[in-house]
């Protein structure tokens, strides 16, 4: 029988085989590290814009409050000058009987402009036709044969709405029988 032959390696290109695919092997990982060095990079650069776009974004919506705020002010000076000029035209006149009368017609006259100026900015007075628990708040029963079980008798104190969202809920009595 003829004898095989067995083909061993002899140990020095053993280790130069294992030289060669340490080789391969930190070549292969030196391109994937620089790989995820620029999938890094890339990442830190999205998360840094994200985080400038939320500044601007804050920036911008603290701005857009402070025009609103601004521009409500500004509607609301013409209702601060006309309580000036009735307090002042009142006290000018010495006949405190037709200076009470004045002082009445001005605050009757600014009170308008106020509301129209809430009107514009979408804050109006709440409805009282009948009772609605969701818009108003029962304060006190009374006992009324003018109205119906569970009716508005009295309003308190107004409730108001900002486009449609109660704000104010109004005080109100409502009949008990």
């Amino acid at each position: 029988m003829a004898k095989k032959h067995e083909h061993k390696k002899k140990p020095q290109e053993h280790e130069e085989v294992k030289q060669e695919n340490q080789e391969i092997d930190i070549e292969a990982l030196q391109k994937q590290n620089e790989e995820l060095q620029k999938k890094l990079e890339e990442c830190l650069r999205a998360y840094a814009k994200c985080e400038n776009d939320k500044k601007i974004l804050k920036k911008e919506t603290d701005a857009m409050v402070d025009y609103a705020y601004e521009k409500f002010a500004k509607d609301l000076l013409p209702v601060v000058d006309s309580l000036e000029l009735a307090i002042a035209h009142a006290n000018e006149l010495e006949n405190k009987e037709e200076a009470f009368d004045k002082l009445v017609e001005g605050v009757e006259l600014t009170l308008k402009k106020m509301l129209d100026t809430f009107k514009n900015h979408g804050i109006e007075p709440v409805e009282h036709e009948e009772f609605n628990p969701e818009y108003h708040q029962a304060i006190q029963h009374v006992q009324s044969e003018e109205h119906e079980e569970g009716d508005i008798v009295d309003v308190y104190q107004k409730g108001y709405t900002l486009k449609g969202k109660l704000i104010r809920p109004s005080m109100v009595t409502i009949n008990k029988k």
